[in-house]
Parts: structure tokens; sequence; C-alpha cells
């Protein structure tokens, strides 16, 4: 695998001709269009060119797409349709979009049409919340018999007022007396928060009694006036509240109508992408009176194409080769078979455009190290069940969501493989079976090893398969290095560790294969140290001549670390099993009673189902370590840019 060579496009065209020209390559989708800035910010071309770019009808695109969006999402919420999980674009032609482009005046009318709906439907809920907070600050005062519109006679006002909870009206009243000031306080209710009255004066006091009130905490009550009493209030408020929902329940009804402009809007929806993305990418071209200009990126692959399309205009274009300071975007050159794992790429970090695609070999050991983790025959048929299931069901075909849903399909048979090698059918599930409810001992011979019974053995090919990968990552590192012309850092950072490594492995276990190994070990590990200290001098600068030792001393740590890393497999692979085979015995303790059947099926289901999710997302995470970490950190600069075409970017509909 590889990434795609790319081509760097100048094009220099006239006014008349750059709306054409730009939709031509929008319908390609071939040419990432780059910013202006640089330009800009030259002396000289400052002085020649002003940058393009229509904002305000950009903009303007932006608010209409923003309220067919909520119209979509109204038809969604209201009707009987409910769109899918994953959203699945319709095929159209070329020639039926563009008749498509010419009705946007009745997408824009029944666009509007549901939006007033949605107003009058808010205007509804509003007039009920009301009458419910109506309802709601009236309920302390229901035992309040005077109608709420008689506040005053011929010598007394008559008000409502709300206290601290702890107010003694009574003393309140008191006191009132006592300074000349007669007034009638009547508690009608009271809660944790506040205390709610009445309270008669005569008018002439009005001013003296009032202040005295408010300094023991007076308020007024929240409720607007209205005539009758609060029971009648109240009572009035719930008639207000059914019209309110009878009306909404209309009005949601006249939307769900609506159902059958969905299409309508959604093609009206894409329009407006492609109408907005034209008038965004302008800001990224340059003007003068009568002519245009703008630099970008072209995959080599698709030079014919972009220039058979520009040939057609009256315009000048000229494809280079990339500067070695230039932002060249990355993309990705991957079989069909492999173009899911760019889904895991990019959870990192796509390959700079100038540095070794690592994706194939990741992708081959991603999928070995989940099997690894995830060794089971029945916990990989449910992966492949799951992923096919949402692939048909949701029609998930294309974008991240399809990418994963494949990855999970391979990691499925990855896992099934490794059951077989382990022996594991959901852990030992078919034995317990055979031997709680059929009294028959039923053996599943593993094709490798039993990673339950042989630890050891299951470490050491882990730590063994992690030195290959991280061999093959040291080898990559080299291959750059030497591309670049340094074979003696080449030589210093990994050939001399590909020595000590393997003459270790070999000093320390080559015995039981020939005497011979043993001593050819000890000799590589002896020349890889020596070379160690000696590399240096003529590689590093000043004082990193005489940095051999501590270079020894951090390689050795370091490869230790990075191959004990890999015992993780050992660690998650024994994990699925064991508790797999925890929940078998459990469910097994019934025996062969009814109760014991229901027992053994309700745990079998549930606790496979919980270590099925645990296990595969431990897997999942633990699968990516090993790439990000382990693998990348010896030889991967990554930090790409992915390559991001002028194209339809469209979310209902995909033009042929």
């Amino acid at each position: 695998m590889a990434i795609v060579k790319m081509k760097k496009l100048s094009v220099i065209g006239l006014q008349e001709e750059r709306e054409a020209i730009l939709r031509d390559l929008m319908s390609l989708g071939a040419v990432e269009i780059s910013c202006a800035n640089d330009k800009l910010q030259d002396e000289e071309w400052q002085q020649l060119v002003v940058r393009d770019g229509d904002e305000i009808r950009a903009t303007e695109k932006d608010k209409e797409l923003s309220r067919v969006q909520q119209a979509i999402g109204l038809i969604n919420k209201y009707s009987e349709f409910k769109p899918s999980a994953f959203q699945v674009r319709r095929d159209i032609k070329e020639e039926e979009f563009d008749v498509l482009r010419s009705e946007t005046d009745g997408y824009k009318a029944q666009t509007e049409e549901i939006l007033e709906l949605y107003e009058k439907l808010n205007h509804e809920q509003q007039l009920e919340n009301a009458a419910n907070s109506q309802i709601f600050a009236l309920n302390p005062w229901i035992n309040y018999e005077l109608p709420l519109e008689e506040k005053t006679t011929d010598r007394l006002n008559i008000e409502l007022g709300v206290f601290p909870p702890n107010t003694d009206v009574k003393a309140l009243e008191r006191e009132l007396e006592e300074e000349s000031y007669p007034c009638f306080l009547e508690e009608i209710s009271k809660d944790k928060e506040q205390l709610y009255a009445s309270f008669y004066y005569f008018k002439e006091d009005e001013d003296d009694v009032l202040d005295k009130l408010k300094k023991a905490g007076l308020s007024k009550p929240t409720f607007t006036d209205a005539p009758g009493t609060v029971t009648e209030v109240i009572e009035r408020c719930k008639e207000d509240i059914e019209v309110h929902v009878a009306k909404k329940e209309q009005i949601i009804g006249q939307i769900a109508e609506k159902a059958t402009y969905k299409e309508a809007l959604e093609n009206y929806h894409d329009i407006l992408i492609l109408d907005r993305d034209e008038s965004q990418i302008r800001s990224n071209l340059v003007n003068t009176a009568k002519a245009f200009e703008f630099d970008g990126y072209v995959p080599a692959v698709a030079m014919p194409d972009v220039e058979k399309s520009l040939s057609e205009y009256f315009c000048s274009y000229e494809f280079s080769e990339p500067e070695e300071d230039d932002d060249v975007p990355t993309k990705l050159k991957l079989s069909k078979f492999l173009s899911p794992m760019e889904f895991i790429m990019k959870l990192y970090s796509l390959p700079n455009y100038r540095e070794v695609d690592p994706t194939a070999i990741a992708s081959i050991f991603y999928i070995i190290f989940f099997g690894i983790m995830f060794g089971d025959v029945g916990y990989g048929l449910m992966l492949i069940a799951g992923s096919l299931f949402a692939i048909k069901k949701f029609n998930i075909v294309e974008g991240a969501a399809g990418q994963l849903m494949k990855i999970i399909f391979y990691s499925g048979f990855s896992s099934i493989i490794w059951g077989f090698m382990f022996g594991s059918i959901f852990g030992d599930l078919i034995q317990v079976t055979g031997s709680t409810f059929f009294d028959k001992s039923i053996i599943i011979k593993p094709l490798w090893l039993d990673p339950g019974k042989e630890p050891m053995a299951f470490l050491a090919f882990s730590c063994g398969i992690g030195v290959v990968h991280l061999f093959i990552g040291m080898g990559i590192q080299a291959y750059q290095q030497i591309k670049q012309g340094k074979f003696l850092d080449a030589c210093n950072d990994v050939f001399i560790w590909y020595a000590i490594v393997i003459g270790a492995i070999m000093w320390l276990f080559g015995g039981s294969v020939s005497p011979s190994l043993p001593v050819i070990g000890k000799w590589m590990v002896i020349v890889g140290l020596i070379l160690a200290i000696i590399l240096p001098i003529f590689i590093a600068k000043g004082a990193g001549k005489a940095l051999g030792l501590w270079n020894i001393y951090s390689g050795l740590s370091g490869q230790l670390s990075d191959i004990l890393s890999y015992s993780r497999l050992l660690g998650l692979g024994l994990a699925s099993t064991s508790i797999a085979g925890v929940f078998n015995f459990l469910a097994s303790m019934g025996g062969k009673t009814v109760v014991g059947v229901i027992m053994f099926i309700v745990i079998v289901l549930l606790g496979h189902l919980l270590n099925f999710a645990i296990n595969a997302l431990g897997a999942f995470v633990h699968s990516c370590r090993l790439q990000y970490v382990e693998f990348f950190g010896k030889f991967y600069e990554g930090e790409g840019r992915e390559f991001n075409p002028f194209d339809r970017k469209t979310k209902y509909i995909n033009i042929i």
C-alpha cells in the first residue's frame, strides 16, 4: 500500500467562466483548492489581486440550510416516518439533479409552510405553559374565597402577600395594632419556603402598613390578576389548557401530513450545501478585474480527467511536482479489502505525504491481535452476525460507520480462527452443557494450545509476535533513514538492536534447538553492544559522541518494555475465555431442575453478553494501542493532512 502521488495545480481563468469551471471541478471531485492566504501576504501579489469570495451569499445559504434542517427534523419528529440510524444516500443522475435545481422556489415554500406551523405550535405551547404557570402560582391560594378582583372597599384595601415561612402573622398584626395601624392578617397556606396570607388595612394607613410589612418580608404574589375566585380561575386555566393541547395535536397532525415533502426538502438541503460550498470555496481564489487564479493539489492518476475538464475553457493551467516545503495533503491508496482500515489510521493520524504508509502492515497485525485477545468461536460469530445485520439493516456501505462495520466483520473471522486454535466456543459452554444436562463428557481439543493451561507458552508466543511486530516497525525506520542517506543512523538505531535482541534470544533459548546457537547468539550480543558504543562517535555531535553506554541502557530497557507490552495479548486472551468459563460454571449450579434450566439460560445469555461487550471493547482498544504506541513509536511521524477535494459533500443524495 502507498500514499497517492500528488501534483500541484495552478489555474488562471476568465471571470465569466469562473462559475462554470468551479462547478465542473466540484462534479469531478478530484481537486483540492488551496487557501490563498500565502499569496495575499506577499507584497507583489497584494498589488495585483484581491481575495475572491461571497461571504454574504454563503451566510444566506447557511441560514436557509438551517431552516431546511429544522423542517426535516420536524417531519422526522412528528410524522410516522422514522429516520434510519445511519443515513444512506439516494442515487440520482446528473440531469435529474439539474432539474431539481430549477425547483428551489417550491422547496423554499414547502419549508416555510412547515416552519409556520411550527411557530403556531410554539405559540400554543407558550399559552399552555402560561396557563400551567398560573395554576402553579394559584395553588397555594386555593383556600382564599374572595374574588381576586375585589381589592378595595370604601375604607379598606384588600391584598394578598407572601412572607417568609417562619413569620408569625398574628404577632405582626398585634405590632401594627400597638402602633395605631389596625390591620387584619390571615394565613391562607404555608410550605417550606413561604407563607401565603391576605391582609386588610385602612386606606389612610397604606404607606405605613406596607412599609412595616415589607420590613417583615412581604412580597407580592406571582400570578396575574384575573376575575373570579382562585378556584374559578384555576378551572378556567384547565379549560384553556385543554384547548391549547387540542390545537397542538391538530398542528402536529398538519406537520405529519407534510411528510410527503421530506424527499423534496432533502433534495433542497443538498442543493443548498452545494451552493454554499461553491460560495465558500471562492474565498480560496484571488481576482483581478477580468481574471481569477487558484492553486491546489490533484492526485496524479486524476490528472487526465482534470486536464480534460479544464481544456474545455479558455484558461491556463499547469501541473507540477510539489516542493519540499509544500503542505501536501495525504490520500491513501488501499485495496478494497484494506480500505476500511483507514478508519483505524484516522483515529491516530494519517501519514504525512513524504513518509511510508504503514496501513497495510498495521491492519494485518490489528486483525491478528484482535483475534488473539478475543479468541472465541462464539464471540467471533456474534461479531460477524452483528456487523452483517447492521450493514444489511441500515445499508451501511460508506463513511466511517461502514468502515467500522467491516473492521468488526474482519475481526470476527480472526476471533473464530483463534477460537479454534484455543479450543474456546463461548468458553467451555458445550462441555458444561453436556456434563450438566446430558451426563456426557464432551472434549473439545484446541488446535494449538489452551491459554488457561499453558500460560507460559502463550506468554512466549505473545512476546514473540511482539518482537516480529516491533522489528517490522524498526525496519521501516531503517528504510526511511537509508533513503535519506543516513546508513550509519540506521545501523545505530535498528540493525545493532536486531543483532542484540535476536542474539539474546538465541543465547538464552537456542540450546534446545542446536548447541551452536547460544554461542552465535552470545557473539551477536557482544558485537551489537560494541557497535552501540562505537557508532555514536561517528554519528553524534559534541557530547553525544560519548553517550554510547547510555544508549545501551536506554535501548535495552526500552526494547524490553516494548516487548513486554505484548503480554496484554496473554492478559486479554485469558480474560475473555476465563470469564466465559466462570459464567458457564455459575449457570450450571442449578443442575437439571426446571429452575436450573431457567437459571442456566438467563446466566448464560446475560453473562456472555456482558463478557462479549467488555472484552470486545478491550480487544478493540488494546489492538489499537499496540499499533499506535509500540509499532508507530518506532518510525511513524504522522500528522498528515487529509486530502480534501472540492466535491459534492451531499448528505441525502449521491449524484451520479
